[in-house]
């Protein structure tokens, strides 16, 4: 793999996403499009080298019912275009899933090899912010965040992922790991799964002051769903609204892996 163009987190994360799809479970003659995302995590033999770790949503994968899936990805054209072309990874070994799963959320991690010619910088683990930083910068309801993904299957020029930006739409957000989701005010379509939540602020005022001159970025999460009434009468109508995993659940489900040797 060749590095992405720049470093900051927006430029990252859209050479970081990609478009997975395959044949649905139970009906072959349909197909089951997603959102992947690639991070980044040290190799055992050499901490300097990162390793790619796909990261989805769980039923995204589970709903494949091959033991291949295709990840639509980019390489660079000397006039500075992109193509996109299909990559096969496999997924299942006779019939076993070789991806980890959380053993209650909807996420699923696995290492994956990409060609050499796909322009990318894997996100590193510390994008995933934890309790923390959402505690230190006043993360609230109402604060904008973007979320990548093809939805309906819809790409982008070169098979890049659409940005799209809604509101934190839940209270509270911490602990991460108890709260499990976090409610975000975007009409979602079947292909977001899986894909990123981030934000990138910018001269953000939190404690009581304006911090002039920096920025705050990093992953709040994962799409999982559009979010469903919890009454059973109106359980088939869409709320307009989505739900994300939380960071700290994807860093434990990573945390699942075996050390790539």
């Amino acid at each position: 793999m060749s590095l992405a163009p720049s470093e900051e987190i927006n430029t990252v994360l859209m050479h970081a996403t990609f478009l997975v799809s395959g044949q649905k479970k139970d009906d072959p003659t349909k197909t089951v499009f997603g959102t992947v995302f690639i991070m980044s995590i040290p190799r055992q033999d050499n901490p300097r080298i990162g390793a790619a770790v796909l990261v989805t949503a769980r039923h995204v994968l589970d709903d494949i019912g091959t033991d291949e899936a295709v990840v639509l990805v980019r390489r660079r054209n000397a006039d500075g275009t992109y193509q996109a072309y299909p990559h096969h990874i496999r997924i299942r070994e006779d019939g076993k899933p070789i991806y980890v799963r959380h053993k209650t959320a909807d996420v699923a991690v696995m290492y994956v090899e990409l060609p050499t010619d796909v322009p990318i910088t894997g996100v590193p683990t510390d994008f995933l912010v934890d309790d923390k930083h959402v505690e230190d910068i006043d993360l609230h309801p109402g604060d904008e965040a973007f979320c990548l993904g093809f939805p309906l299957a819809a790409t982008g020029p070169g098979g890049f992922p659409i940005l799209r930006s809604g509101h934190i739409a839940s209270y509270p957000l911490t602990p991460m790991n108890k709260i499990g989701q976090i409610d975000f005010d975007l009409l979602l379509y079947g292909g977001n799964s899986g894909g990123p939540v981030y934000y990138y602020y910018t001269n953000r005022v939190f404690k009581g002051e304006m911090h002039l001159g920096r920025f705050q970025q990093g992953v709040l999460g994962l799409v999982t769903q559009e979010s469903r009434s919890r009454l059973p009468e109106y359980s088939d109508k869409p709320l307009n609204f989505g739900v994300v995993v939380p960071a700290s659940i994807i860093r434990d489900t990573i945390s699942l892996l075996r050390a790539k040797p």
